[in-house]
């Protein structure tokens, strides 16, 4: 009988673990294949900024009948429109430092009890504005601000608030992939980490590689967490002060990073675009996603005309087709909203589901 060294019975072991570890990947569905594909073809123009000129969309939500959409790089951080009439409602939130002025807003925003709620940066504020308030232009705001930490190890760039008024937030931090904040903004405990490995990147210089971004649940306490240049998403269920992960997608893609002097970073050229802008509603968790090279798809001007639709347990639903492509966008239970740049334009369509 012949023997077997232990050092080749190892080598053998670890073999036949990387063999099965490639054929899962290999057999690991794609995110992109959907059983149920939908080509929209009715949609309508509802707005255009011709005549009132706005700089890029960063984030965009629908509450009722108004489109809010906030921008980079602009004189105002916030417009309002009417999409039944196709009328701006108003520009708020301008770029400074006097009354009802800001010189960042965060990355995004979220609504929280018919609230419009950001990250005033320079302040390190929670502004809460009354949506009633908005919609209807006069005097000044009724703004409720309350302080939020930011420390060398807690650094939030936007927030989305659950039902029970814990904060979710994507950003940098020492411990976890997403920051925690209780009812009372006080800094909580969170040791989950990215679901896939890395090397070399710590602390809270893995936020700055990475750049996580959150969508929550509208009315329970359940939140996704997705990471852009991948194909990651996560689902989060908090139940009293516990949180809890239900789902993990099956993924073929990870983030690509490099390391340049000291530094890590993305390597453009090596990764995907993956999952870009998010939006959930009470039944879906819905995603832009393209699986072209990043360098690639930015020389194209950024643009997808496909959308990716989950439910809350991370089942796929369905993939939506456009007519043609836009660059960010937002849904409800009657529509998809996107934005499209036309020439020097930005016009905002609606694609009837």
């Amino acid at each position: 009988m012949r023997k077997v060294s232990i050092d080749t019975f190892y080598i053998h072991c670890i073999i036949n673990i990387l063999l099965v570890l490639a054929f899962n990947a290999c057999n690991t569905p794609s995110i992109d294949d959907f059983e149920q594909v939908e080509h929209l073809t009715v949609y309508d123009s509802i707005y255009s900024d011709k005549d009132n000129p706005f700089n890029s969309i960063s984030a965009m939500n629908i509450v009722d009948s108004v489109l809010i959409t906030q921008h980079v790089n602009d004189e105002y951080h916030f417009s309002l429109i009417n999409v039944e009439t196709g009328k701006l409602i108003r520009r708020w939130g301008k770029k400074g430092r006097g009354p009802e002025e800001y010189v960042e807003t965060g990355s995004g925003f979220c609504i929280y009890k018919n609230q419009l709620v950001f990250l005033d940066e320079t302040q390190k504020h929670i502004d809460y504005v009354p949506l009633r308030e908005l919609f209807q232009p006069g005097d000044s705001l009724h703004i409720k601000k309350e302080d939020f930490p930011y420390t060398v190890n807690f650094r939030p760039r936007h927030l989305i608030l659950l039902n029970n008024g814990y904060k979710i937030a994507p950003g940098c931090f020492k411990e976890g992939y997403f920051g925690v904040l209780d009812a009372a903004n006080q800094i909580v405990e969170n040791h989950f980490d990215y679901p896939f490995t890395y090397h070399g990147i710590e602390g809270i210089y893995r936020g700055t590689v990475f750049q996580t971004k959150i969508c929550a649940h509208p009315t329970n306490n359940r939140f996704v967490v997705y990471i852009p240049r991948s194909d990651v998403f996560e689902i989060y269920q908090m139940t009293g002060q516990q949180i809890e992960r239900v789902y993990t997608s099956p993924f073929k893609h990870i983030p690509q990073i490099g390391k340049t002097g000291n530094r890590y970073g993305i390597e453009i050229n090596k990764n995907i675009v993956g999952l870009m802008h998010g939006t959930v509603t009470d039944e879906l968790i819905c995603f832009a996603y393209s699986p072209e090279k990043d360098s690639d798809f930015y020389e194209k001007g950024g643009v997808y005309n496909e959308i990716y639709c989950f439910n809350w347990n991370g089942e796929k639903v369905k993939k939506y087709v456009l007519p043609f492509p836009i660059c960010n966008f937002c849904i409800n239970e009657e529509y998809i909203y996107g934005v499209r740049y036309v020439g020097y334009e930005s016009v905002i369509y609606r694609f009837k589901l």
